[in-house]
């Protein structure tokens, strides 16, 4: 069995101690007293201040339903949407089928920021500023050049036989993805998923431009409005740290409990990518 070499070894846990210590200081903090903060930030103190998650969660709870409520809503329409364009990528011909394919991965070479003009734009004509539907249709709209990558490659895997037999048998197109296709695609239409929340859960930038109404807001921008509310004093710092955990323990909780589908759907999405 080949060893790994000892370099790789402290390098891979030099980088991790980098990546939690931060992570592990926002949980220990949130669990301090302001004065306790001030005192000693890097200190650990087993005191539990639950008083910090009671105003945090007081704070946070209406964005936290917000941004849960946008990403299910975004990916029932982008899901099955990219699903079904996947499907016919993979198995039927066209005339054009390649320049319409390209162009649609041309749309993941352009930058975010580029489009926000003519999307804030689009969406005042279309009477969907200050509303959840500025940020749901945008983000199911804009997750379809990977998302469509990604299940067309997947469906490209699927012995070809399997496609001809169900077609032989009298099955619908339609009929061969809801009964064969989508139960063999769990593992990447999982990744998708996955994939689609995270973009929503950290995105603050496109929800403080289209919903001025503070109420509206997702949790990344909604946190920010929360931390404003302290101001500069110093006050409210551990429900502000408690806050911080409350923002990113779902998003940790539904990682953990997708991974396997998630490395799943990423190893399939690669095998002819």
């Amino acid at each position: 069995m080949k060893r790994f070499p000892w370099g790789s070894s402290v390098t891979i846990v030099v980088l991790l101690l980098f990546t939690y210590i931060p992570f592990v200081e926002v949980v220990e903090n949130s669990i301090k007293s302001d004065s306790q903060i001030a005192m000693d930030p890097l200190g650990f103190l087993a005191a539990f201040h639950i008083q910090n998650y009671i105003s945090a969660w007081n704070g946070m709870v209406q964005y936290l339903g917000n941004t849960i409520a946008v990403a299910v809503i975004s990916v029932l329409i982008a899901v099955p949407s990219a699903t079904a364009a996947g499907y016919v990528f993979a198995t039927t011909e066209f005339r054009g089928k390649k320049l319409v394919f390209y162009a649609f991965m041309g749309l993941m070479m352009i930058p975010w920021t580029l489009t926000l003009i003519p999307l804030f734009v689009e969406v005042k004509n279309f009477n969907l500023y200050n509303n959840w539907g500025a940020l749901i249709l945008p983000y199911a709209a804009g997750s379809q050049p990977l998302l469509v990558y990604l299940f067309r490659v997947f469906f490209e895997s699927i012995p070809a036989d399997l496609y001809e037999s169900a077609k032989l048998d009298g099955c619908s197109d339609v009929g061969i993805l809801l009964r064969i296709v989508t139960p063999l695609s769990i593992p990447v239409l999982m990744t998708g998923t996955v994939l689609m929340f995270i973009n929503i859960w950290g995105d603050y930038l496109w929800p403080t431009i289209a919903l001025p109404n503070y109420h509206l807001l997702t949790v990344s921008a909604g946190l920010q409005t929360f931390l404003g509310s302290f101001g500069a004093t110093g006050h409210g710092a551990g429900a502000a740290y408690a806050a911080y955990v409350l923002a990113m323990a779902p998003i940790i909780a539904l990682l953990l409990g997708s991974m396997r589908y998630f490395v799943n759907g990423i190893t399939a999405g690669a095998v002819k990518g």
